[in-house]
């Protein structure tokens, strides 16, 4: 994908109009303010980011970022209608669910020091690992829901117990230190809320369909 300077800032205006409309109160206008423009804020990063570093992951471009947490959010929703069709119940409001999927790859915009991602600049690896951006080696190393959430806490966000697994876990077992919360041996220490499953159903599938629509163009090498 590549996106236009005015395409980008279009998508970025949409985002910040779901934010608008989706949340309410304090939180709304902490997460404006969050990604918003002003110096040391993460819009203008917002704006252009990719969602991952190789193009074998998933939207790999500048603007993906946004394109992807877009798509979790409305995939969530989806999950959410097909799990109450097939008998389950969920136990966590629609604020809770979007708020984690607009959300969990927060740690992907960097932190105040720097950004998450810099742009490859090498041709072989480009052309031989698909690898269109590159980990900025000069930021504290976290993992990328570790960093969503102290960058929430950093910024004033609060956020409740249910949203704070619903984005530590967004991973599932990708992220190997999710093993204590997701495999448990003993009764009484599962999980005490589907969240965080509903969300990392919506990352995996949302990731899944983005990478799919990439097969049919591969234009981004």
């Amino acid at each position: 994908m590549n996106y236009t300077e005015s395409q980008l800032e279009e998508n970025y205006t949409r985002f910040l109009e779901f934010i608008e409309n989706t949340f309410s109160g304090e939180r709304k206008e902490k997460l404006l303010h969050m990604y918003g423009t002003d110096d040391g804020c993460l819009g203008l990063r917002a704006l252009v980011a990719p969602a991952s570093g190789k193009v074998q992951y998933h939207n790999a471009y500048s603007g993906g970022y946004i394109d992807h947490v877009m798509n979790v959010c409305r995939t969530a929703k989806g999950m959410v209608l097909l799990f109450n069709k097939l008998g389950g119940e969920v136990d966590f409001t629609e604020d809770e669910l979007l708020f984690c999927a607009l959300n969990h790859d927060l740690g992907k915009l960097g932190d105040l020091d720097g950004e998450y991602y810099n742009v490859e600049e090498s041709d072989w690896h480009r052309k031989n690992q698909g690898s269109m951006f590159k980990i900025n080696p000069e930021i504290q190393s976290m993992t990328v829901t570790d960093r969503a959430l102290f960058l929430l806490q950093d910024f004033d966000v609060k956020i409740t117990q249910k949203e704070f697994l619903g984005i530590k876990l967004s991973d599932g077992m990708y992220d190997e230190s999710n093993e204590f919360y997701l495999k448990s041996f003993r009764l009484g220490g599962e999980l005490k809320t589907l969240l965080p499953k509903i969300v990392h159903w919506a990352d995996h599938m949302a990731t899944t369909l983005e990478y799919t629509e990439f097969l049919k163009t591969k234009d981004l090498i």
